[in-house]
């Protein structure tokens, strides 16, 4: 699914996010996956002093057979800061996903990717 998702056109694909310890939004874009799947974001503050990178793996969750939604799965973001952290995803639909996980420290990672009209 996110392979998909993010194939389809990258130009299109706006993600957002916060960061817990961080003032304000994290904006950015989303991007194709490889050959093994998956595929990969980048949020930056606004102020441009710190960029955080997602690669998001293949779905290991399908509960819907032929749907998009609720597909999920695991990855990783790493920050010019040098925090890294493990999250989870879950497709909203076929050309959407939302997601959170939580660095070393316990700062919360939110982020949605999607379509951009």
């Amino acid at each position: 699914m996110i392979a998909a998702l993010l194939a389809a056109c990258a130009i299109g694909y706006q993600a957002r996010g916060t960061l817990s310890d961080v003032a304000g939004p994290l904006r950015g874009k989303a991007y194709p996956g490889d050959v093994a799947g998956g595929g990969r974001f980048v949020l930056a503050d606004e102020a441009s002093r710190l960029r955080c990178e997602g690669r998001m793996a293949l779905p290991d969750t399908s509960p819907v057979a032929g749907s998009c939604q609720g597909e999920a799965g695991n990855g990783v973001v790493r920050c010019t800061d040098g925090r890294e952290l493990v999250v989870r995803w879950t497709a909203t639909s076929c050309r959407a996903f939302a997601g959170s996980g939580r660095d070393q420290f316990g700062n919360r990672l939110i982020f949605r990717v999607d379509r951009s009209n």
